[in-house]
């Protein structure tokens, strides 16, 4: 049997996967696991002959592992939320990362609480908008605590983040922290700093962000470009930026033809080399998970090659996925952690594929025993060969992580694969000079040696930049598709490969079959999306924010909070969504303006006492009533009535509606047939409605 640590952390990281997505699983998952057990016991006398034998034990023993990691971690959750949902405390905490918010002089920022009620604590918890401050530094306030709700837990508890701040008041500045943590991310804020001096916002941005993980000074409009080139994975330091710098780096360094290096020590060499530049990184980064990830891939590899042998990809890969989940089961449902173990595995088997197909040339030169080649023909040979390599990983990357991109909802690119095979080649030419700049910046001695560099990655990165907004403004740049069918194209798809593999069907006849099916259903989901309509239920329990959208543009009723507005960004930015027709602001006692881009806004607590105000735009109509303690909108979509309230509204008369978009306000003056909500806690909704009956979206083709 091969690899039987790799199943073995495959059982326990797919058993992970499958509670944190299918809470319902907590209670049969363990008599499915026994039941298997001894299904595989029976079976014993003929399988006992089979390596599926073995493979079978590793899987049931991982998959107890996995079992006794998500009851640990569920355990320490539901303490923590039980604590302190719906508490003001005061909070001391740490900052450990900032990014943008939306109102001038505030950031978005993860806390790592020490104290609550001056009493000690341990958790973590995102502040949508808190005062200025920076990642390092100690601060002090009162904050109302919640916990997430149904749509962003996964995404919350995957960070570690168990509940969600909002800041109340008497913020103060404790000075600077002595961690490790607070330490590396100044040096990361210093790195970047120093890289980004003298060069233009746009081509500095993305080079703090492809070399030291600092996204903060990254424009919208570049982030949004990359994703329609689909070259995020670009802008996000992960394994792609360890295997550059640990493997082609390394392989110029020490190539194997040298003697001293030929053998088992030299693979030892090869090791410690890896392990060294795969820590500068993470220093360089400030502990960024995804750099840890595949550093620990890389660290294990190497530890494995000192101890044991030759070194195994696959192993190290699995085994730094259950280290990294030892603490926290809910971080194998990370996005980040999902692309990154999909895209090592693709660019696994684009290697795999290359080297097949180089062997398979070789055999057949040798085979015809043709005369040494001319330099001119080598190099043209050579350079075909590193084509053929980098479409090759290119392409099996861009595979591995369309079924993540399409299963969790986002959008994903048309041209990503040959945009990935076009400008690969420029990824490692930035990330040295690029780190050379960083790292040379430190030193003021060494001035003009930092400005070459500097100089060379600004105008690599300013080709790169060049190409990602050319190729975003092709038709089809982005698309998305709806879960279930994504579902089904991804079953569809890996059925294919595994007739291919079953039936040794050949590369060049299974590899084009693939790639056209795939185009085929990417073509036709983004047919079947066109024109659809759907009504969204995002933000906060008590505040959720109404998005109402059909093809790129949106309409959004807006009740306030922090977390609501950063809910309804993510939304318009997952959706695609250019356009927002108009923005309804339903708060009557606004405490700061709605600085969210639209082309025409509507702010209830300007309108007359029992006015009304009738808005048409292109995914729906749009009523709004004021009332003296409330105001409810009335939508006309897709052939549907909705009908959501903001406070508490007096009616002459009960409204009809098909469906009610639900919030605490108690719908007193609303009939409705239908509820959408995010929450079954309110106090006004029905007993016997049931946990099935509740959504989160409405989704009708006009």
């Amino acid at each position: 049997m091969r690899r039987p640590l790799c199943v073995f952390c495959a059982g326990t990281l797919g058993l992970e996967l499958v509670c944190a997505f299918l809470p319902q699983t907590g209670r049969f998952v363990p008599f499915a696991a026994f039941f298997i057990a001894g299904l595989l016991w029976a079976l014993a006398g003929r399988l006992r002959k089979s390596p599926a034998w073995g493979y079978g034990i590793c899987l049931i023993l991982g998959a107890v592992l996995g079992l006794v990691l998500t009851g640990s971690t569920q355990a320490k959750w539901d303490a923590i939320q039980t604590a302190y949902d719906g508490c003001s405390v005061l909070l001391e905490a740490e900052v450990e990362s900032t990014s943008s918010s939306y109102s001038p002089g505030r950031v978005r920022a993860v806390l790592r609480v020490e104290t609550v009620d001056r009493e000690a604590a341990s958790l973590r918890v995102e502040c949508a908008s808190l005062p200025a401050c920076s990642p390092g530094d100690r601060v002090k306030g009162r904050f109302a605590l919640e916990k997430p709700d149904d749509t962003a837990r996964l995404n919350a508890l995957a960070d570690g983040i168990a509940l969600n701040a909002a800041y109340e008041k008497g913020f103060a500045l404790l000075g600077q922290s002595t961690s490790f943590r607070a330490r590396t991310a100044r040096l990361q804020k210093r790195l970047s700093a120093a890289l980004r001096q003298g060069m233009a916002s746009g081509p500095a941005g993305v080079l703090a962000a492809m070399v030291t993980g600092d996204r903060t000074h990254l424009s919208k409009e570049l982030r949004t470009a990359y994703r329609g080139a689909g070259l995020s994975h670009v802008l996000v330091v992960s394994g792609m930026h360890v295997s550059i710098l640990c493997g082609d780096v390394l392989g110029r360094l020490l190539p194997n033809r040298k003697k001293r290096l030929r053998g088992y020590t030299g693979r030892r060499v090869r090791a410690l080399f890896s392990a060294v530049l795969a820590l500068l990184l993470v220093g360089v980064t400030g502990f960024t998970p995804s750099v840890l990830r595949a550093a620990g891939a890389v660290w294990l590899s190497a530890l494995g090659v000192w101890v044991y042998g030759p070194p195994d990809a696959l192993t190290s890969l699995g085994v730094a996925g259950v280290l990294m989940t030892a603490g926290n089961s809910c971080a194998v449902c990370d996005v980040g952690f999902q692309l990154s173990f999909a895209a090592v595995v693709g660019t696994l088997a684009g290697g795999a594929v290359v080297r097949r197909s180089q062997e398979a040339w070789e055999k057949q030169r040798a085979k015809k025993k043709r005369p040494r080649l001319r330099f001119w023909k080598r190099k043209a040979l050579g350079l075909a060969g590193s084509l053929w390599e980098t479409v090759c990983i290119s392409a099996c990357a861009s595979m591995a992580t369309f079924p993540v991109l399409v299963l969790r909802g986002m959008s994903t690119s048309l041209y990503a694969l040959v945009s990935g095979a076009a400008v690969l080649w420029l990824v490692e030419p930035i990330l040295l000079t690029g780190l050379g700049a960083a790292l040379l910046g430190l030193a003021p001695a060494l001035a003009p040696a930092q400005r070459v560099c500097s100089c060379c990655a600004e105008a690599l990165a300013e080709v790169l930049d060049r190409w990602a907004l050319w190729v975003s403004g092709w038709p089809g740049a982005q698309i998305w598709f709806d879960t279930a069918y994504a579902a089904a194209v991804c079953l569809l798809l890996a059925g294919l490969c595994w007739l291919a593999f079953h039936n040794r069907v050949r590369l060049r006849v299974a590899l084009p079959a693939l790639l056209l099916t795939a185009g085929l259903a990417v073509f036709t989901g983004n047919a079947l999306n066109r024109d659809v309509v759907r009504v969204e239920l995002v933000g906060s329990r008590n505040a959720p924010a109404v998005v109402i959208s059909r093809n790129e543009s949106a309409v959004i009723l807006f009740r306030g909070g922090d977390v609501t507005r950063s809910a309804v960004e993510t939304t318009l930015e997952r959706r695609n969504i250019r356009t927002v027709e108009c923005l309804i602001d339903l708060r009557l006692r606004p405490r700061s303006a709605q600085r969210m881009g639209a082309e025409q806004r509507i702010a209830v607590d300007r309108m007359a006492l029992y006015a009304t105000r009738r808005v048409h735009c292109g995914p729906a109509e749009v009523e709004v009533l004021r009332t003296r303690n409330g105001c409810v909108a009335r939508i006309h979509a897709a052939g549907q009535i909705f009908v959501t309230l903001s406070g508490s509204a007096a009616l002459a008369a009960p409204v009809q509606a098909d469906t009610l978009l639900a919030s605490p306000a108690r719908p007193d003056y609303v009939k409705y047939d239908a509820i959408l909500s995010l929450s079954s806690d309110y106090r006004w909704m029905p007993e016997a409605l049931s946990s099935g009956q509740l959504c989160h979206s409405f989704s009708r083709a006009e």
